[in-house]
Formats: C-alpha cells, sequence, structure tokens
C-alpha cells in the first residue's frame, strides 16, 4: 500500500523527516570532518575571485546568477565569518554520525540538507521545528546537534553556491570538495543554484535559533517537567545552561540526555518538601550535583577535576598565589637594598616601605590572572521580562537627603525615568527622604521642602495612576536628636531609612515616617526592594532582571538558625555598576576618569574575583535585597551610631552576590574636589568596621558576641583598609628612595612611578585596538592619552590622596577609640576648606577657585561639626 501523498507544504515536511528518520542509520560521535570546514580559511579569497567574476561583464546564461551574487556578497561573507567562529573542532566532535555509504557524516548535516529540500530553501521557525520533532520522533537529536543545525545549513548553503558557479565557469571551481549530500541535492540549474543557496544563507542569518531549540529539543520539554515548576519560569541563558549540564553529564557518564533528565527528575521528586531541592537545577548545576553524577556513574574529565579542586580550596590558592606574588614584586627592591651599600637594618626597612606598594602591583596582577583563567559564575535567573508575578512585588526605593526644595524637580525627574524605564504593576516606586542635618529639630524652610515633595508625587500619580492605583509613593522621616553627632538628623542616615522601612513592610508600623503619600498600605505584601542611589540610572528591563535573578529558588537565602548568618543563596544581590557616559562639556579630570573604562569605581574587579571564585560579592548599595531575608541576617547586628559603611557590613551579613549580567549606571564626580570628598567618606567607613575583624563584635544592644564572619568576609575589609593605605606608603616610598634607601634614587622613583600605572595591566589590548576614523597615528595617540591620562593624574594627587587617606584614618581611629562620636558624619564640616587647599595644590590646572568654593558651601551645609 503506498503512503498517502502530502497535501500541505506542511505535510511534505514532515513526512521527509518521517522518511530519513526511518531510513537512515547512525553512529556516535565524533563525526569525519567536512572538507569545508577544513578548509574554511581559503574562502574569502575564493569569494573575491567569484566577486570579480561577477562584476566582469558576465555571459547573459551567468548575468541572473552574478546578480544575486553581487546584490548579496555581503550574506556569504558574514555567514564565512560565522562558520569559522560558530564551528570549534571541540563542539564539532560531539556531533552524532549519519553512518550510512561509509562516510560517516555528521548527522545534523545530512538532515540539514534534507530541511533545505523539503521546504525548498525557504526556511521558517515553523517549518524547521516541524521537521526537527517529526524526525526526533523515531530518532532523538542532542542538544548540541541542535545547535550545529544553523552552522549545517550554512555549510550546505556554500557548497550549493559554490557548485553553481563552478558548473557556470571552470575557473571558479570550489576550493573544497563537495559533499555527498551536495551532489544528491543540487538543482539542475546553476543560476538556481545560487539563488537558493543565497536564500539559505539569508533566512539562517534571520531566523531566532533559541525559539527553534526551545521548540524541537527533547531535553527541553522533558525539564520543563521540573517538579518544583520552576524551569519553564526561567529566562533562556538559564535553561541553556542546565541543558548544556545535561550534555556534560551524558557525556562523562555514557548516557543520553533523556535518560540523564530523568535520573535528575527522579531526585528532584524525592525531595518534594523542599523547594530548593525539588528543583532540577539543584541536582544540575548547584550542591546536588556531585550526588547525581554518583547516581550516573559520572567520570569526571582531568581538566574539570582540577577546576572543582581549586574551587575547594579557592581560599588557601589565592592567598598563596597572593604571598608569591607580592614575594616576586619585592625580588627588585630587595635586589637593590642588598646591595654593598645596603645592610640587614637598611634591608628590614626597605622591605617594609616596598610592601604597600608591591601589593597594589601584585593584587592587580593576581586579579587580572583570575579574570582571565576563570569562568564567570553566573547566577540562574527566572524571566520576568513580559511581566513581573504577582508573589513578586517589589519597591525601587530611592533614599535622599533634601536642604533646598529645588533639588527636588531634578530627584523627581530620575524617578519619573526610572518608572517609565521599567513599567509594571508590580513595581512601586518609593521616594525616602529626610531633611538636611540641622542644630535645630525644625528649621525655616522645611514646611517649603514637605509641601513640595507631597507636590510632586501626587502629580506623578496623577499622570501615571491606573486601574492597579498609585504607582509613586512618599516616606519622608522628622530629624531626632542624635548625642553622637550633636545635631539633629534622620536616624541612622540611609541605613536607618531602610531598616525602618523594612519594619513597615513587615510589620506595618510606619510611625516612623511623620509625611506619607500614596496609599501606603499596598506595600504591605513587598517581597524585594530594589535600593538606588538619586544618581543611579535604571536602565529599560533591569528591574525585572534583577528580581527574577533573586527570585529564583537557587537564589533565595538560606539562614543558619544558630548564627543568624545567610550560608547559602543571597539576601542581597548587586549589579554591575558602570560609570555613565559623560553628557555636555566635562572637566579633563572626569574626561580622564569617566571616559577611562579601566577604573575600578566600586572595587568591580575586586568582586568579579570574589563572585568568580567564592560565589560571593560586595554590595555597594545598589541592588535589590530580599526584605525578609536581610532583616533577618542583620537582626541584632549593627550597634547605633557606629557604622557608616553600612553596604559592605550587609554584604557581609547577606551574602551578598554580583549579578555581572545586570548593568546600573551613575555619574562620576565632575571634580577631583568632589571625588576626595568621597574617597575621605569612604575610607572613614571603611576603618570603623575595625572592630569586626576580632573573635568578638560589638552588637545593637551594647554588648560583644562571638564574629560569625568567615576569613573571606573579613579578608574583605582588610583588603579595604589596604588601599586605603597605598597612597601614605607610595608617598613614603617615594621620599625614602632620595633620603633614606640606598642605590640609585632614580630607580626607586622609577619604582614608585610605575605602581600607580598597575591597572593598565590587561589594557594593552584595548589600547592596540583602535578607530580607524581617527587614522592610525591619531587613534594610537588618543587612547595612549586616555589611558596613561588616569596614571598621570595618580602621581600628580599622589600628595593630596595622601593626606585624605591619613586625615580620614587618623580621624576615625580617634572617633573610634577617644572621642567615640561623629561616626556618621557624612562630609566633614569646615575642613572642606582646609581639604580643599590640599586638594587645589594638587589640581590647580583642574578645578578653580570659584568651584571648590561652591563645593565646599553645598558640602558643609547641615553637616555634623568635626
Amino acid at each position: 500500500m503506498k503512503p498517502e501523498a502530502p497535501h500541505t507544504e506542511s505535510d511534505t515536511v514532515v513526512l521527509a523527516a518521517r522518511a530519513l528518520a526511518q531510513s537512515t542509520r547512525y553512529g556516535p560521535p565524533p563525526a569525519a570532518a567536512l572538507d569545508l570546514l577544513q578548509k574554511v580559511g581559503a574562502l574569502p579569497d575564493w569569494l573575491e575571485k567569484v566577486r570579480r567574476f561577477c562584476a566582469d561583464d558576465p555571459r547573459p546564461d551567468q548575468a541572473r546568477a552574478a546578480d544575486w551574487l553581487l546584490d548579496n556578497d555581503y550574506q556569504v561573507s558574514r555567514a564565512i565569518r560565522e562558520l569559522d567562529h560558530d564551528m570549534p573542532a571541540a563542539f564539532y566532535n560531539r556531533l552524532h554520525v549519519m553512518a550510512d555509504g561509509g562516510s560517516a557524516l555528521p548527522r545534523i548535516f545530512g538532515i540539514a540538507y534534507a530541511i533545505l529540500t523539503a521546504t525548498r530553501f525557504q526556511l521558517s521557525v515553523t517549518s524547521l521545528v516541524e521537521f526537527l520533532c517529526a524526525y526526533q520522533k523515531t530518532v532523538p537529536l542532542t542538544t548540541a546537534e541542535l545547535w550545529a543545525l544553523p552552522s549545517m545549513l550554512r555549510i550546505a548553503g556554500l557548497e550549493i553556491l559554490a557548485h553553481g558557479f563552478t558548473a557556470l565557469d571552470e575557473n571558479l571551481e570550489a576550493p573544497f570538495e563537495l559533499s555527498g549530500f551536495a551532489v544528491e541535492n543540487l538543482p539542475p540549474d546553476p543560476a538556481s543554484c545560487v539563488s537558493q543557496a543565497i536564500t539559505a544563507i539569508i533566512a539562517v542569518r534571520g531566523i531566532e535559533w533559541r525559539d527553534v531549540v526551545d521548540q524541537a529539543s527533547m531535553s527541553e520539554a522533558l525539564l520543563r517537567s521540573d517538579p518544583a515548576t520552576v524551569y519553564a519560569g526561567m529566562d533562556f541563558e538559564t535553561r541553556d545552561r542546565y541543558r548544556q549540564a545535561v550534555e556534560m553529564l551524558g557525556t562523562g557518564s555514557g548516557m543520553d540526555e533523556i535518560a540523564v533528565i530523568e535520573a535528575a527528575l527522579e531526585l528532584a521528586r524525592a525531595a518534594a518538601d523542599d523547594l530548593r531541592r525539588s528543583h532540577v537545577g539543584y541536582w544540575l548545576i548547584d550542591d546536588g550535583r556531585p550526588e547525581l553524577e554518583r547516581k550516573l556513574g559520572y567520570r569526571v574529565p582531568s581538566g574539570e577535576s582540577l577546576r572543582r579542586f581549586a574551587l575547594r580550596h579557592a581560599g588557601t590558592i589565592y592567598a598563596t598565589a597572593l604571598v608569591i606574588f607580592v614575594l616576586l614584586a619585592l625580588v627588585w627592591p630587595v635586589l637593590l637594598i642588598a646591595g654593598p651599600d645596603g645592610g640587614l637594618p637598611a634591608l628590614a626597612g626597605g622591605v617594609l616601605l616596598s610592601l604597600l606598594p608591591a601589593t597594589l602591583l601584585s593584587v592587580t596582577v593576581l586579579h587580572w590572572l583570575i579574570t582571565r583563567i576563570t569562568q564567570p559564575r553566573l547566577l540562574p535567573m527566572m524571566d520576568f521580562s513580559k511581566e513581573i508575578p504577582e508573589n513578586c512585588l517589589t519597591c525601587v526605593v530611592v533614599p535622599v537627603i533634601i536642604g533646598r526644595a529645588e533639588e527636588i524637580p531634578d530627584i523627581v525627574e530620575q524617578l519619573e525615568i526610572r518608572y517609565l524605564s521599567n513599567r509594571d504593576p508590580q513595581l512601586h516606586f518609593v521616594l525616602l527622604s529626610d531633611y538636611a542635618d540641622a542644630p535645630s529639630e525644625h528649621l525655616p524652610q522645611d514646611e517649603t521642602i514637605r509641601t513640595a515633595l507631597i507636590d510632586a508625587i501626587r502629580t506623578l500619580n496623577g499622570r501615571y495612576a491606573d486601574e492597579s492605583g498609585d504607582p509613586f509613593f512618599l516616606l519622608h522621616r522628622s530629624r531626632q536628636f542624635n548625642p553622637s553627632e550633636k545635631c539633629w538628623m534622620g536616624w541612622e542616615r540611609k541605613r536607618g531609612k531602610l531598616e525602618q522601612f523594612n519594619a513597615f513592610l513587615l510589620d506595618g508600623k510606619a510611625d516612623a515616617f511623620e509625611c506619607q503619600e500614596g496609599e501606603i498600605s499596598r506595600l504591605q505584601d513587598t517581597r524585594f526592594v530594589i535600593t538606588l542611589d538619586a544618581d543611579t540610572t535604571l536602565p529599560p528591563g533591569s528591574a525585572a532582571r534583577l528580581i527574577g535573578t533573586l527570585a529564583h529558588p537557587l537564589n533565595q537565602a538560606v539562614i543558619d538558625p544558630h548564627t543568624g548568618k545567610v550560608v547559602s543563596g543571597h539576601a542581597i544581590v548587586q549589579p554591575r555598576i558602570e560609570i555613565l557616559p559623560i553628557k555636555g562639556p566635562a572637566t579633563l579630570f572626569c574626561r580622564l576618569f569617566a571616559g577611562d573604562t579601566a577604573i575600578d569605581i566600586y572595587s568591580r574587579a575586586v568582586s568579579d574575583v570574589y563572585q568568580d571564585l567564592f560565589g560571593t560579592g560586595i554590595f555597594v548599595g545598589k541592588g535589590i535585597y530580599d526584605v525578609g531575608a536581610f532583616r533577618k541576617s542583620l537582626a541584632g547586628r549593627v550597634p547605633e551610631n557606629a557604622v557608616l559603611s553600612h553596604d559592605l557590613f550587609e554584604g557581609l551579613y547577606g551574602r551578598s552576590a554580583l549579578a555581572t549580567n545586570i548593568v546600573l549606571y551613575e555619574e562620576f564626580p565632575a571634580t577631583y574636589t568632589e571625588y576626595a570628598v568621597r574617597q575621605h567618606r569612604w575610607i572613614r567607613g571603611d576603618w570603623q568596621l575595625l572592630p569586626w575583624l576580632g573573635r568578638k563584635v560589638p552588637g545593637a544592644d551594647g554588648r560583644r558576641g562571638a564574629n560569625v564572619l568567615s576569613r573571606l568576609d573579613r579578608w574583605k575589609i582588610i583588603d579595604n583598609l589596604r588601599r586605603s593605605l597605598v597612597p601614605p606608603a607610595l608617598f613614603v616610598f617615594f621620599i625614602a628612595g632620595w633620603l633614606l634607601l640606598p642605590g640609585s634614587a632614580w630607580l626607586w622613583t622609577a619604582l614608585a612611578t610605575l605602581a600607580p600605572g598597575a591597572y593598565l595591566i590587561g589594557q594593552v589590548p584595548s589600547i592596540i585596538m583602535g578607530d580607524p576614523r581617527r587614522g592610525i597615528l591619531g587613534d594610537l595617540a588618543f587612547r595612549f592619552g586616555e589611558r596613561f591620562g588616569r596614571w598621570f593624574l595618580a602621581i600628580v594627587f599622589l600628595v593630596s590622596d595622601t593626606l585624605t587617606s591619613l586625615d580620614a584614618i587618623g580621624r576615625t581611629l580617634w572617633r573610634l577609640i577617644v572621642k567615640r562620636r561623629h561616626l556618621l558624619e557624612w562630609r566633614l564640616g569646615c575642613a572642606c576648606k582646609v581639604s580643599s587647599r590640599q586638594w587645589k595644590f594638587a589640581g590647580q590646572y583642574l578645578a578653580n577657585d570659584v568651584a571648590i568654593d561652591r563645593f565646599c558651601r553645598v558640602s558643609c551645609r547641615g553637616s555634623g561639626s568635626l
């Protein structure tokens, strides 16, 4: 009985797929090499030869093919580049074999030709999915094969294109041999070879292959039966990571992907009472992976085994490598000191003087190497790009201190922009505001500020309110007298605002906020809070991605009931913070610092290393936190009037993670004066955490308790202290090179001058790569000046940076040990003018008296006394 003839194009595709699957034998990888793929490097020259032939007045029978090529030669050229990039040898060797005829070519290559024939070279997501699904009813395909399909279609297109031009002119012979599939599937008319091949090549480029893989993958379909019902809601990158884990486990255990997934699902079903363990991802990429590997009989490759060993002992390896790199950095100074003019006292003194400058170079080199040899540790993420679910209600909170009513329009405008970039019914935008510090509880301008705030929020709600309610809210605090700061101020500044806001979200008490605007009862079910500074930009979709990250079961915080510390998952997720591109005129200082992509404004490179090696980052105050877990992790931890750098502190107890694939932007200080004032505050905050390096630490009740911070947590504090000491140490090293150390003073000066340029390590490729629009020499000069300008400024500002660091450190130690007051001081009152003389001396060409005086007047307004 003859098979039923197809009635539609869809029927044709399905029948062709079934016939191919039933008529072909297949075998395990690796597949035999394709000649075109081995000789892909010769294709650009061949294409140029064909291009010249087409442009050189072809015969009438060649004209149609020539026109097709000339109109689309860039498409062919791009396909060649993509083929060279997308099909590395290691990936090709994972492809299964179509074992008919002894050729052992990749199975997916034969499928590619069959698809072209069945669809008449008219590719679409629908036709591809129909063919692949019909084929897999008989023969399942691996994930690697599905991802190899676009490359195989490009190869098929290039083979047919080459045959077409070879048939048109024998001088255009292809630089590779045609596969057997090409010979079987060639159209009789050479011009039709050419047009159909180019059509297919263009179609491959236009198809969204993520959709094809999602709809055609049998692994995908099975993973969607995740007992925790989490997998289907994850974003594509996370799901693809799970599928890659399945591939790896299948390869190492000799089992097919379906069997691997079934084993993972079996383990997940057995843990139905635990959301984390009942999620299939727990067994594929998280802590359950070793148990799944034992169940499968997985053989860990030697390279992977070495990587796992390194991660298990990351702390020891990191510390050992750091010591080695510091010792290497000390070799040259030691050799210079150990000469005929040196002695043991000189050697000991020289090593001490060289130690901190040596750490500047060694830490930079070590971290650069780590980021090059380790894989980024990305966090799994839910896909909330279309909508945020109701159980993930989130507040975007901007804590601000307002000294004048004139500041409010800019603050509210930024709040409105964030809303327009991230509109969703489950996102609420809250302004948490305080009055500026004052010598009395009330100032004459307070009522004007209060009225302006209320009017601004009401205006926004009048403009954007819909059936779901008002999206904007105001919670404003009155001043309280702080005996430690000797002024009236908002309790505990930003940390206090967030703590009282969290208390309102969890307990429903809003007494701390004397002024409220908006139906704040709608905030009660808030699960997450995104906290931003006034100048932080929240790009479109970034709020949903932050929420999707923290909402994933594998990222949700697990708190130790005995210590109260987050031991697994995260209470906080810190996105990557980049500098907002400079808009309009800028000072030389701002152009050199903000325009330099190497700048590390929030220890981003350090945080990348911590995340990749240890699975935690550094919280810098802009990010998302889980309200309940955040509050539990800090309960009883923070003494009043004691912690200025609360972001780092909160990140240590909340086990902050760094999401390097989510980016927020903020402005960079316009002048060196602003930059130095900020550094002074950061250094003071870092040194105020000294009590948390001991075995016993202060608590909120005034009593000291056991320190639950890990050695890594304490190292993060110590490393911040080290960096604050580098400018003074480098300055002393400069002086010692001329006055104390033996040997040539110029050699010591060279060493001291090179140290601040350590950040340029790793920047050589970006300096060499250029913008041809400026010309080779012009662009090289531009890039050289941009990269080395910051190095030059580091030398210019060394005296000022030293004074800033020493003043901040000395002031903090005095207040911690003796005075025990003013630990929450935000900006230094009249000291700002004293320091400005130092900063102006170092940066007189970058800022003028008017700018410094104006900034000091603003920064001193409302500040506490010294």
